[in-house]
């Protein structure tokens, strides 16, 4: 009887054991680390979060980490797209270090050309992504995003990584923004942020910024600013997806590196693909009219599109805008060689030409607007629009706002003498303030900022803002060749 009992104890011990292993193999291969959770970035950058255990608060990590690679199970709806790969650039960073988040998908029914995609809730098709670890202790994850021609969406998880409470030395941060009259050209500015005590006391000293566009073409400069133009992109596709890089460098070591996603609307491909019209972009010099000594507006115009061959304009009208209109806007019909010099655009750079309005002849027109109308060698539909308006009254003192400011109005004033003008505009001071014009006027106040006492320091004003913070992406809106209005002028 007790060998009996004996046995039955040692088996059901051995039962407890197998089921023990087998609990704990399960924990180990679920891959989860409850220290680390990849969450979205908060608006502040918070310090490192360590334990109260942790030495350097350092996770342990394998030696050569692989970066985790997903391919999501297909999607329940088998018209919606399918994701075939996420990638994480990274298995481990620290907090506030980007982490490329990319993506490739396609659609059951071969219309991957309108496929656009967003990670994060940010648009675009890589994504560099910036996480902290949550206070809360929860594990919110990031998600991405694929949308369809027919408005399906297919939602996955981004595989998870390691977050470490730790931080880079430095950040590089890159913003954007369309310029003002154009479709496709953008101002980007760095900004570098010290994230920790610059060792030895001394700060990090950029030296050159060099840029990568995603398109292909790349530049240096020596400020932290850089102008390109996107219209030379492809319009086979719904959007385009690039990923903008700049690498700042100091006097040695490792460059500083940030980077942003842009995601643009191809509208020469939207027009084709959703209504079969082939449209005429535009590109003026300069972007905004200006009056000439006589009275006129000169507005060069450039005219071109993205088909392989020649498309033929035969129809042209001109719509007057007068300020103080009395019947209907009519049109006059106009002979387009008159007007392009020539009734063919040929594709790459296409026509330019020149339009012009005569203010005093033509005292009440506001504007004037040219409508286009054609066939391209295949037969399809072609349409175009342009127009050359009114610049805004030239600043005075009852028609513009006082500058307050003591460095803005010294930027403007300086601006003014290396210009030339007797006034100039919000473009022309970002212009060189991006050429490293005013360092010296900067410098200055800085220093006389910096001697006054603290009493007199709150009477100082506020200092000049300098650029408007933009978004990551263009709105389409400002991509689908649309005027907007000049800046209004300045004046001190």
């Amino acid at each position: 009887m007790e060998a009996r009992v004996s046995r039955k104890r040692q088996v059901g011990a051995a039962v407890l054991g197998v089921c023990a292993l087998a609990v704990l193999g399960i924990w180990l291969g679920s891959g989860e680390a409850p220290a680390a959770v990849a969450s979205p970035p908060p608006p502040p950058m918070p310090g490192p979060r360590r334990m109260a255990s942790e030495p350097d608060a350092v996770a342990a990590a394998p030696s050569a980490p692989e970066r985790p690679v997903v391919s999501p199970p297909a999607p329940a709806d088998p018209a919606a797209p399918v994701i075939d790969e996420i990638t994480v650039e990274k298995s481990e960073v620290c907090e506030g270090e980007e982490n490329l988040i990319s993506l490739r998908a396609h659609t059951p029914n071969g219309k991957d050309a309108f496929l656009h995609y967003s990670v994060g809730g940010r648009q675009g098709q890589r994504i560099p992504v910036r996480s902290w670890i949550a206070d809360d202790g929860e594990a919110p994850k990031l998600e991405v995003k694929v949308f369809g021609p027919d408005g399906k969406v297919t939602v996955a998880d981004v595989p998870p990584f390691t977050v470490k409470p730790c931080k880079p030395a430095r950040s590089a941060f890159i913003t954007a923004r369309v310029r003002a009259n154009t479709w496709s050209e953008f101002e980007f500015e760095a900004k570098l942020v010290e994230n920790a005590q610059p060792q030895g006391g001394v700060a990090f000293q950029p030296r050159s910024y060099e840029w990568t566009f995603g398109d292909g073409e790349t530049a240096v400069t020596q400020t932290p600013y850089a102008l390109h133009s996107y219209e030379g992109r492809k319009q086979d596709t719904m959007f385009s997806h690039l990923l903008v890089e700049v690498r700042v460098r100091g006097d040695g070591g490792e460059p500083v590196v940030g980077r942003t996603a842009l995601q643009l609307v191809n509208p020469a491909f939207e027009d084709l693909a959703t209504k079969g019209v082939v449209t005429l972009l535009v590109q003026f010099t300069p972007r905004f009219p200006e009056l000439g000594s006589d009275g006129v507006v000169r507005q060069k115009v450039r005219l071109f599109h993205h088909q392989d061959r020649p498309v033929f304009i035969h129809n042209a009208l001109r719509f007057r805008h007068r300020m103080a209109p009395t019947e209907p806007t009519g049109h006059q019909v106009v002979d387009p060689s008159a007007l392009l010099g020539a009734s063919t655009v040929p594709p790459g750079r296409g026509l330019e030409f020149e339009i012009q309005l005569d203010t005093r002849k033509e005292p009440d027109v506001f504007s004037m607007e040219y409508s286009l109308e054609g066939k391209d060698s295949e037969g399809r539909p072609v349409r175009g629009a342009f127009s050359v308006m009114r610049p805004p009254a030239r600043p005075t003192r009852e028609n513009s706002h006082p500058v307050e400011d003591p460095l803005l109005k010294a930027k403007i004033l300086e601006a003014r003498k290396l210009l030339n003008r007797p006034y100039v505009t919000d473009e022309d001071l970002w212009q060189l303030q991006r050429q490293g014009k005013f360092a010296d006027l900067e410098a200055r106040a800085q220093a006389a900022q910096g001697t006054q006492r603290p009493e007199e320091g709150r009477e100082v004003p506020a200092k000049d803002p300098g650029l408007p913070p933009p978004g990551p992406t263009a709105p389409p809106g400002a991509l689908d060749g649309r005027t907007s209005a000049p800046p209004k002028p300045r004046a001190p």
